[in-house]
């Protein structure tokens, strides 16, 4: 892949990387606490869970992994049989997804909520939409690849561009999150269907861009 092409997709992670921040703010304020995106946190908690001897509580955190990792799996199988048409039907699967869990209760009987079984593997999925790109809801790794590039920066190594697209990554998730919360705030239960709209519109413009020849 030319560095050209991976530049330009990790401008184009930065949107979607906003996209995760919103749906994690919303499912975290929904799902009582419950990240959709980040399975570093959700590892964490889970094993907090299990050294407290808390069984249903692990094990509605080792379900919220299990979900992640199957929207991912479904979305690179998906990925692999569409070809360049690759981003528009993962962005279209993430959307469909969104949009149902727009519809489905955040709260239900025992055991996890049904809307976590379509948010969370939606979010598993918006990893898979861009070929090169190390997991877009992994910002984790963005705050310590912003280092690197910096100081290569520095040292007259590399490009300023690598460590400013690591910090535009950071800088939409929180932004994200915080649009999140306060469509939350305001539409409560409708909350969702802006993230999902968001998706759509993403699917549509890589629609657009899949058709387009390149030279």
């Amino acid at each position: 892949m030319a560095e050209a092409d991976l530049r330009l997709r990790a401008w184009l992670a930065v949107p979607l990387v906003a996209l995760a921040g919103c749906v994690d703010a919303i499912g975290w304020l929904r799902l009582h606490e419950l990240f959709v995106s980040f399975m570093s946190g959700t590892s964490t908690m889970l094993g907090v869970a299990l050294a407290e001897g808390r069984p249903v509580r692990a094990a509605e955190l080792a379900v919220v992994v299990g979900l992640f990792t199957a929207g991912a799996v479904v979305a690179a199988g998906l990925g692999r049989l569409a070809g360049r048409w690759r981003a528009p039907v993962v962005l279209g699967l993430v959307a469909a997804l969104l949009g149902c869990g727009w519809r489905l209760p955040p709260v239900g009987g025992a055991g996890l909520a049904p809307l976590a079984f379509a948010v969370v593997p939606a979010m598993g999925a918006l990893n898979l939409a861009l070929p090169g790109v190390g997991g877009i809801t992994f910002v984790t790794g963005a705050l310590t690849r912003f280092a690197e590039a910096l100081m290569a920066a520095v040292a007259g190594a590399g490009r300023h561009e690598a460590w400013v697209t690591q910090l535009a990554a950071w800088a939409a998730l929180v932004a994200g999150a915080t649009l999140g919360a306060a469509l939350d705030a305001r539409l409560g239960g409708d909350a969702l269907a802006v993230p999902a709209a968001a998706a759509l519109a993403a699917a549509g413009l890589a629609a657009a861009a899949a058709r387009t020849p390149r030279g």
